[in-house]
Formats: C-alpha cells, sequence, structure tokens
C-alpha cells in the first residue's frame, strides 16, 4: 500500500503491456510530475518540460550514455502530467523508469493510478484494458479514452438528450457501432479458414499470418487438430484458426477434427470457406457455402488452371487468391477488415470498450425510443461516476 500523504513524490505507471508492442507509453503523474520529468529528458532542439508547451510531442532522450529515443509530452491536468513514448522492448522501457525512478518517482500500477487521482470509472478502466492491448492501433485508442475521449462524448450526449430527440439518437447510434469495436480492443476478432481437406487451408493461414504456422502437406487430412496464429490486420488484432478438412469419413480420429471445425465456425467472428479452384466444386463445397454465420468466400490456387469460373459458385461475390504467389492477399485482407471492423473509430474519439458500456447505451436508445429522456440520462450518468465512488 503506497502512503501518499507521507510521501509527496510524483508517481510513474507504464501504461502499455510490456514487450508486447512496439511502442510503450509511461506516464508521470502526481505533484512535481514535470519537474521530474524534466530533470531526466534531454530535449533534441529547444527547452525542457517544464517550459514546454501543453500538448506539444517533444523529441529527445531519457537514460544514461545516450539514452534512448522517447517523445514526450505535457498534458494540461491539475496537477500537470507527463506521458512518455519509448521503444516498446522491456530494455527500453526499463532506462525510462530507471531514469524516473532514481530522478523521484515512484513506481505505481495502473490501478493505484485510479484509486489516487479519482478519474472517472471510464479513465480508470481504459487504463486496466490499456494494459492488455495486443497491438499499437487499439493501445492508441485505448490511450485516448484513458484522457477523457469518452468522458466528453458521454458528457455531449448528455446534453443532446435533452435537446432534439433525431441529435442523440444520431449520437447514440455513432457510439454503438463504435463500441462493436471497442469491445474487441483487447481481446481481437476469431477468423476461422474452413473447407474441405487439400483445398490450401494451412498454406492460406501461413501467408495471411506471414510465416509458417501450419504444416503445408499435400495428403488430404493432415491438419486433425485447430491451429492457430496470432497476427494483426492493419493493426486490428486477430487470432487465425487453421481447421480440420470438412468431409464425408469413417477415421474416427478425422471425424472428431471434423466435429470440432464445425464447433470454431458456429462462434467465429468471421469464416474464410476456401474452396479449391483447380478441381470441380464437390458436394461437400456447397454445404459449406450453404453454412450459417458471416462468411468471405475464397477461391484457392488461383496460379493454377481452374476447374470452374467464380459464376459457377452462384456467390454474390468470391475472392480469388494465390497463397503460393500472393495473388489476391491485399483484397482478402480488405475484405476481412471491412467484416470485422465496419467503421473505424475516428482520432479522438469516444470508444466504449466493455459490454457494460454497450449495453448501458442500448438501454438509453431504448428509453430514448419511448419518450423518456430522464430514463435516457439515467442509463448513462454511472459511467461518468468517479473511480474512488465506484470502489467506495
Amino acid at each position: 500500500m503506497i502512503d501518499h500523504d507521507q510521501d509527496s513524490r510524483p508517481f510513474l505507471t507504464i501504461l502499455t503491456p510490456q514487450g508486447r508492442g512496439a511502442v510503450a507509453v509511461v506516464r508521470v503523474w502526481g505533484r512535481g510530475a514535470v519537474a521530474v520529468a524534466d530533470a531526466v529528458f534531454r530535449p533534441a532542439r529547444g527547452p525542457g518540460l517544464a517550459r514546454a508547451k501543453a500538448a506539444r510531442l517533444r523529441l529527445g532522450r531519457i537514460g544514461r550514455g545516450l539514452g534512448d529515443e522517447v517523445v514526450a509530452v505535457v498534458i494540461e491536468e491539475d496537477p500537470p502530467v507527463v506521458e512518455i513514448q519509448c521503444h516498446g522492448g522491456s530494455a527500453a522501457v526499463g532506462l525510462v523508469v530507471e531514469a524516473l525512478s532514481e530522478a523521484g518517482a515512484r513506481l505505481a500500477e495502473p490501478a493505484v493510478w485510479a484509486e489516487l487521482t479519482g478519474e472517472s470509472s471510464l479513465r480508470a478502466d481504459a487504463l486496466l484494458a490499456l494494459t492488455r492491448a495486443p497491438t499499437l492501433r487499439t493501445a492508441e485508442i485505448l490511450l485516448e479514452q484513458t484522457q477523457g475521449a469518452l468522458d466528453r462524448e458521454l458528457t455531449r450526449l448528455i446534453e443532446e438528450i435533452r435537446g432534439p430527440r433525431h441529435v442523440a439518437l444520431e449520437h447514440l447510434d455513432r457510439l454503438i457501432a463504435r463500441g462493436q469495436v471497442g469491445v474487441r480492443l483487447t481481446t481481437g476478432w476469431r477468423v476461422v479458414i474452413a473447407g474441405r481437406p487439400n483445398v490450401g487451408k494451412s498454406r492460406l493461414l501461413n501467408a495471411l499470418a506471414g510465416y509458417q504456422r501450419a504444416i503445408v502437406d499435400p495428403t488430404p487430412g493432415t491438419t486433425r487438430d485447430l491451429v492457430t496464429a496470432l497476427t494483426a490486420f492493419d493493426g486490428w488484432p486477430v487470432e487465425l484458426v487453421d481447421t480440420a478438412g470438412v468431409r464425408e469419413t469413417d477415421d474416427a480420429i478425422e471425424r472428431s477434427g471434423i466435429d470440432r471445425t464445425l464447433r470454431q465456425t458456429e462462434t467465429a467472428d468471421l469464416v474464410l470457406k476456401v474452396l479449391d479452384r483447380s478441381e470441380p466444386l464437390q458436394v461437400d463445397d456447397r454445404t459449406l457455402m450453404s453454412g450459417p454465420g458471416p462468411a468471405l468466400l475464397v477461391a484457392s490456387k488461383a496460379d493454377l488452371p481452374p476447374a470452374w469460373e467464380l459464376e459457377a459458385a452462384a456467390a454474390a461475390s468470391i475472392l480469388a487468391v494465390s497463397a503460393e504467389r500472393g495473388d489476391g492477399l491485399d483484397r482478402l485482407l480488405a475484405a476481412v477488415i471491412a467484416a470485422l471492423v465496419p467503421v473505424t473509430p475516428e482520432p479522438g474519439a469516444g470508444v466504449p470498450f466493455r459490454r457494460a458500456h454497450l449495453d448501458r447505451l442500448e438501454r438509453a436508445r431504448a428509453a430514448l425510443e419511448g419518450g423518456n429522456h430522464e430514463l435516457a440520462i439515467q442509463s448513462i450518468e454511472p459511467m461518468l461516476e468517479s473511480a474512488q465512488r465506484v470502489q467506495s
């Protein structure tokens, strides 16, 4: 337990998960934060942080000897806060933490920041979520929420609810749409690759993941268990799942793998249904194509002579790819991103990032649709409570 009444030194908190991203963010906060950060920050040019304008990014170095190149910014709060962005490796973060500690800052976990600053529960939750962000893009969105983006937007929304109903309803719809992305910022999306044996699923997984993860073998039925690969598409975290080929079989072990495949397709955020364009369409292909759930049809082995035309699949759209040569992969990636992330939050936007946020916003929308403005406001206001009040 940190005795903040007896110790007036500022704190430092590592906001991002160490060793998982290209960039790490360290926040220096509390009384004297700017002075401590200024003592260790060596600007590339211009004045130090103590004389820097708030919200202006400054390039410099921190650490012993040459130190590590960092970007620092003073955030105008009461008292002012300093955020330092450095390389995401543990060694680089360690240099920054060591320098700040020697200058007088105390290391504190994100939960301590929430407790001692009395920030809104949204900002406190965002800071905890930020420590689990798997990519730089998702971390940047959550970092904006720690800086109050969602608080400000909800405060504005409450004022709109007191005015013309259609304005608030449109705002609620935008927030709910962003929230569908926000709830995946720490967990990512799950994309399952399905198809009958030997249609090129494993090769496609390796091509999309950017590295050799699944065994590629010409023997049908080689993949009998799930093979997963963690990757990111345009900064959005994705888990790819290569599955056992779907076909009729009497082999008990292969049948077990096929059953797992079918269960995976039922719970996936998106299914890539792979058809081998170099072979005639089969009954198993037709069965796969007619299956339920969000899916994209992929015609693999586009580098080989086609055995059927794309129109023969009787599908609205089908994506031809060659995992061997890379043909069509950019178009497939764009289609996957569009399916998973239909709404891209604009910079600085408030983004609901928990299911509980979406539940409250949907209740507010239903109340507003029914003409109950006060109930709509009451659904939103608890999200703006301070973390201290929520914990008490």
